[in-house]
């Protein structure tokens, strides 16, 4: 016998769960159908921003990160020696969810990083207490296509006992390697190839509080507390450069940070690295057709970007509650199919895109330039415009928004600004070639 729903969730982590739980709230009769069996790790930086932790609180989980993992309202982004150190302003985070969902309610300006093994758990059971029914070690073997319209799913369980789920919406939430998407056919719209490589690891024993992000010439670090009394500590640099990084990882690990930030390298080498490092060698950038006739995308299977900025966990989340509030729409019969995705397909867009870009060329992991550094040493001491600086980072405070630094005679700069120069510093030569 065929099951009947309104909505099949293809995937049910970061993005796919949160989609069922808003929908089963909804009163909608939603499955989750997830190939992996939960608990289990993902390869993610994991960090959410404010925003995303408003979403989180909105959905009704946030207390329950917060059982198991640090929280901090500030956090630092020390650019070659200029230290920032602010954090999202919460009437800039007010603001952003009453523009893109016309209310405030539960918005918060607190980030953690819990590790995906618990979010996800935690994401997946409240879709299930949500309403939503839930099957793990499932996997999706095809599609059900009627009249050039998909209507469901031929899956198999662990047990292999297959069967066939029919709904009046499919959705794609299984990643940027989306399996789903293949199966649509989605087209990718836009592609950036250039990116970066991560490279972290967890450490126990460290003392440092809050979020700190390092760049210095062509690299970039980041140390954050996350759960267990750990630390994650991150080193990322131009995909270009990997190869020969990657001859051996661990000693340009120390390396890069050594370079990058000298005195919290010296706090990570007083620690003890208690997992296996993971990395990522490439992220290239894409964005794929969001939906079509009967099925729709969301999260990294719609669209992915570098990891430099940690906002793909919160733009899964952010995707989440957009899509469920106008699938409503059209579930209940108030718009029609095409009217309800064009109509989100623009939203999304228009509170994405120049982000999107910003993320994009900032993969790129170009030298800073003596103009951007005079740039960050005029906001310096104004701790208004450093939250809102750290606002635009965290995708809350609109790119458009022109931050003005205070004005400075040249010879009240530092000599490092007024001296710098990317080439005489060697910051183009790869590091890692003897």
């Amino acid at each position: 016998m065929t099951e009947q729903y309104d909505v099949i969730v293809v995937g049910g982590s970061v993005s796919g769960a949160p989609t069922a739980a808003w929908l089963a709230r909804k009163g909608f009769r939603v499955l989750v159908v997830e190939k992996a069996t939960f608990p289990r790790d993902a390869n993610s930086t994991h960090f959410i921003w404010p925003r995303g932790m408003s979403y989180l609180n909105r959905l009704g989980v946030a207390d329950r990160i917060l059982e198991e993992t640090p929280h901090f309202k500030q956090m630092e982004i020390n650019i070659e020696g200029i230290r920032l150190h602010g954090g999202v302003p919460i009437q800039a985070i007010r603001d952003r969810f009453v523009a893109l969902h016309g209310d405030d309610h539960g918005v918060v300006d607190y980030y953690a990083g819990p590790r995906r093994f618990f979010l996800d758990q935690v994401l997946l059971e409240e879709a299930q207490a949500s309403g939503a029914e839930v099957r793990q070690a499932t996997r999706v073997e095809s599609l059900i296509e009627e009249d050039g319209a998909v209507v469901g799913i031929r899956a198999v369980p662990a047990d292999g006992a297959a069967f066939e789920a029919r709904a009046r919406v499919v959705i794609g939430a299984d990643g940027r390697m989306s399996q789903f998407a293949t199966q649509v056919n989605a087209q990718k719209t836009a592609v950036r190839e250039k990116s970066t490589f991560a490279y972290y690891g967890y450490f126990s024993g460290i003392d440092k509080p809050e979020l700190c992000i390092h760049k210095r010439g062509r690299f970039g670090t980041a140390i954050f507390p996350t759960m267990e009394d750990r630390h994650l500590v991150l080193v990322y640099g131009p995909t270009e450069w990997w190869g020969d990084f990657s001859k051996d990882p661990e000693t340009s690990f120390f390396k890069t940070y050594e370079f990058v930030a000298p005195d919290v390298a010296e706090l990570v080498k007083q620690g003890e690295r208690v997992e296996p490092f993971k990395a990522m060698g490439r992220m290239v950038a894409f964005h794929r057709e969001n939906w079509g006739n009967g099925w729709a995308l969301v999260g990294d299977a719609c669209s992915f970007k570098d990891q430099w900025t940690a906002m793909g966990i919160t733009h899964a989340l952010r995707d989440a509650e957009l899509l469920s509030t106008h699938l409503a729409m059209y579930l209940n019969g108030d718009k029609d199919w095409d009217t309800t995705m064009s109509d989100y397909s623009a939203v999304r867009f228009s509170d994405y895109e120049d982000y999107w870009n910003l993320v994009c060329d900032g993969a790129e992991m170009h030298p800073y330039t003596r103009e951007e550094l005079e740039f960050f040493h005029g906001i310096e001491g104004d701790q208004d415009k450093v939250d809102q600086f750290i606002g635009q980072v965290g995708d809350t405070i609109s790119l458009k928004h022109q931050i003005q630094p205070e004005s400075r005679d040249q010879q009240e700069l530092p000599d490092f600004i007024r001296e710098f120069d990317s080439e005489a510093l060697a910051y183009h030569q790869n590091a890692f070639v003897e």
